[in-house]
């Protein structure tokens, strides 16, 4: 099993736990972010035809980068997207919110600690990431997120 797919089961795992704690909502909640965060690096490395080094290459990858490129991706007028399946485009702007979403809530869950959290937020959490294990398959290939799996890498040099 993929490390990304573990992290997803962990978090499954964590929110069906009994008792239940403040600290496994936490942890349910930062889980599904990086079960995305490392399924985004395993499927950009997928195509480093030296598999030895794409762990390497994995280690590249910044969280802040990642949630900018995603910002900027689901704005229409950077990335119109014109000749584009409307579909495909769609689902790719579900990927990348739904990352920038986790992130945000990843942050509020590891670091915000003056507020509680339940489970419906924990498990909406692990559900959005699940959506997007279900639909990045989908578009893999297309050519729009194989642009975006690279810029998640390449930090933006036009502004």
């Amino acid at each position: 099993m993929a490390y990304h797919d573990e992290l997803i089961a962990h978090a499954l795992d964590l929110i069906r736990l009994s008792p239940l704690t403040e600290m496994h909502l936490r942890r349910a909640v930062s889980a599904p972010y990086y079960a995305v965060f490392h399924l985004l690096i395993f499927e950009s490395t997928q195509h480093w035809d030296n598999a030895a080094l794409r762990t390497v290459l994995g280690r590249g990858y910044d969280h802040g980068l990642m949630r900018s490129t995603s910002n900027r991706v689901l704005d229409s007028r950077e990335f119109p997207y014109t000749n584009a399946d409307p579909r495909n485009v769609a689902t790719l702007r579900e990927i990348a919110q739904g990352f920038s979403q986790l992130q945000q809530d990843r942050h509020f869950a590891d670091y915000n600690l003056t507020q509680p959290l339940d489970p419906g937020t924990a498990l909406s959490q692990v559900k959005r990431a699940e959506k997007i294990f279900r639909i990045l398959p989908i578009i893999k290939h297309e050519q729009i997120m194989q642009e975006y799996l690279t810029l998640l890498l390449v930090k933006n040099r036009t502004a």
